[in-house]
């Protein structure tokens, strides 16, 4: 496992630097140390106040990180003054051979100021002339090179000014830029631009997870325009899944919980395929209605249709087998995704339905076995409350539901007249669920 060391400031709200590069390195598959230069009192509103973290603390914490371990790369982000500077300096000079990469973070998105002039000053006198990339965005490196930036070409030309100051190579982060973003990368020879969509919210801290992941990328040994190129995708996943922690103000990204909903994703899909097998080996087709069988199952956390798996087309038969006819994928089936959704809004860990053909002798062997069995009335629906959206309600079990504490094992309906009679079977998983199946076969 490699090692990254992060110094920068602390955020509370955990939206921008060593929390969240902290975030985006154990994503990355590389351990995470960190030592803080400051804390800064924000939160989704923007920062409130800088409080430095005292020098002798500073070269203390800064000395343990180099204490019996290895060092296989180093982010720099807010570094508040030239105090907090000379001690980095003292400490990376004998760091040879591996990436360092400065994202010189000089304002906040409210223009509370994050560094000194004097550590500036010395950041880029002392400082860059070591490091393997920095990654200003268009306003820091106007202010390092004193120039007014408008377009594409100004980008490429205040990138080959700061490389002249020293560092191996620059990436100017064209999101402040009118139109569609352009980053543009210099590595002291070449150019490389990336063009990107534009999305219309403010994400916390991107400067800082697009620093970390490139010092992630470089410490696995991805040349550096790969790097880049790697940061660009890993960003674009981080800005598609932010979110907000309160009504107003930014919006966040975090590695952990992405990468998480990503590995939860893959976990029902799989897990699906097993129900699948399962049902097609005991072959339940006395369970299959006459609308066809579906059986879903909801990512942790699930919000809409989208969250949901099922079988596209339903679990049908033929020349009385059961009949799988196609791979699970989400938002196959709205039907069965809306019971789930419903019934997860009261027992969140409960993910998974099916909707099962009835039988009279089925309920009466459920309740045998004590099942928790509820009849719903098929004939009266109940209006959604506003907090509901009309696609990811079900009614019938939202009416079911009310007044119960505990999950029911089964909701049943009588039908109507043109509308058959089902069970709908619950269960935390596909494979309890066709347990449950098993258990009141008759």
């Amino acid at each position: 496992m490699k090692n990254i060391l992060t110094i920068a400031g602390y955020d509370p709200s955990s939206g921008a630097g060593i929390t969240k590069d902290l975030d985006v390195f154990f994503s990355l598959r590389v351990h995470g140390l960190s030592v803080p230069t400051a804390t800064v009192a924000q939160g989704p509103r923007g920062v409130e106040a800088v409080y430095p973290t005292p020098a002798n603390q500073f070269a203390f914490m800064l000395g343990m990180a180099g204490l019996g371990m290895r060092i296989d790369g180093i982010k720099i982000g807010v570094v508040w003054d030239e105090i907090h500077l000379r001690e980095i300096a003292s400490f990376i000079k004998d760091k040879k051979n591996i990436p360092v990469v400065i994202d010189p973070v000089l304002r906040a998105k409210n223009e509370t100021p994050l560094i000194t002039t004097e550590g500036l000053r010395y950041l880029i006198d002392t400082i860059f002339p070591v490091a393997s990339v920095v990654t200003p965005n268009i306003p820091e490196a106007s202010v390092i090179t004193g120039r007014i930036i408008e377009n594409t070409d100004d980008m490429k030309e205040v990138a080959e000014t700061i490389c002249r100051m020293g560092p191996r190579a620059v990436v100017v982060k064209g999101g402040h830029m009118a139109g569609e973003p352009v980053d543009v990368l210099y590595d002291g020879r070449n150019f490389s631009l990336f063009q990107k969509r534009r999305r219309n919210k403010h994400v916390h801290g991107t400067g800082c997870t697009f620093s970390a992941a490139l010092t992630a990328f470089l410490s696995h040994g991805y040349p550096l325009r790969e790097s880049f190129l790697a940061c660009q995708e890993y960003m674009a996943t981080m800005l598609n899944e932010s979110y907000h922690i309160d009504e107003k103000g930014y919006f966040y990204s975090s590695a952990g919980l992405t990468h998480s909903k990503e590995a939860d994703r893959y976990r029902v899909i799989s897990t699906l395929r097993k129900a699948g097998a399962h049902l097609t080996e005991r072959n339940i087709v006395e369970f299959i209605p006459e609308v066809q069988l579906n059986v879903c199952y909801g990512i942790a956390n699930a919000s809409g249709i989208e969250d949901i798996a099922a079988f596209p087309g339903r679990i049908g038969s033929h020349e009385g087998r059961v009949l799988v006819k196609s791979e699970p994928r989400f938002g196959a089936s709205s039907h069965v995704a809306r019971m789930v959704l419903t019934f997860m809004k009261h027992y969140p860990w409960v993910r998974s339905c099916a909707n099962v053909r009835f039988s009279e002798e089925t309920i009466k062997k459920a309740r045998t076995e004590g099942m928790d069995v509820i009849l719903a009335d098929g004939k009266v629906e109940p209006k959604p409350s506003e907090e509901w959206i009309g696609e990811n309600f079900d009614p019938l079990v939202e009416k079911a539901l009310q007044g119960t504490n505990h999950p029911p094992d089964i909701i049943y309906d009588m039908g109507d007249i043109g509308k058959e009679a089902i069970i709908r079977l619950f269960a935390e998983d596909p494979l309890k669920l066709i347990k449950k199946m098993e258990i009141i076969r008759t």
